[in-house]
């Protein structure tokens, strides 16, 4: 029931539902101006900062991706970099126990050149004093012989005889001694 009045009517409705034309029309009018104003007040503004947002945010990926290939890039030189360098300090490594046995070896060398030439000085020195002690040994007995002589002989001898003599001896000796 409306506003106290009898149960509805179907006739009496079908008048209210459908619009007469001028207010329809005038409806329909507010409508479309209010859809354009909304449409250019809000819609394109809105459209607009929907757009550029959408171009940031695209953007923003862009150069997230191009960072990442550029740190991609970078990471690699860096892993490069870093091998090369453990092969340059494998490398150096290397060359340093080359050059330390190089150095060794020339250390044990010349400790052996100077060892071989002090037993050559030694033996140098050995053979100088046999040759003294022999000439010494040889001066005495020399003199021994020659004052053996002048007392067998009893007579003066001549001493450049005597000395021949004692030297044909002791070289006889010495031949003797090679010999045997």
């Amino acid at each position: 029931m409306i506003n106290g009045s009898s149960p509805i009517d179907p006739e009496s409705i079908l008048p209210n539902i459908i619009p007469t034309f001028w207010p329809f029309i005038t409806q329909l009018l507010a409508f479309i101006i209010l859809f354009v104003v909304v449409f250019f007040l809000f819609y394109k503004p809105v459209k607009k900062l929907l757009a550029k947002r959408n171009e940031f945010v695209k953007n923003n990926i862009d150069q997230a991706k191009a960072n990442e290939v550029k740190s991609e890039a970078l990471l690699k030189e860096a892993d490069e970099k870093l091998n090369a360098s453990y092969r340059e300090a494998k490398t150096v490594i290397k060359q340093a126990k080359v050059d330390a046995e190089n150095v060794r070896a020339n250390i044990l060398a010349r400790a052996k050149d100077e060892a071989k030439n002090e037993m050559l000085r030694a033996q140098e020195n050995i053979a100088e004093e046999v040759k003294r002690s022999e000439a010494a040994i040889h001066r005495e007995m020399v003199d021994i012989a020659f004052s053996a002589s002048e007392k067998i002989l009893a007579r003066e001898v001549n001493k450049k005889d005597n000395v021949k003599r004692v030297n044909a001896f002791i070289h006889d000796l010495k031949e003797d001694n090679k010999s045997a």
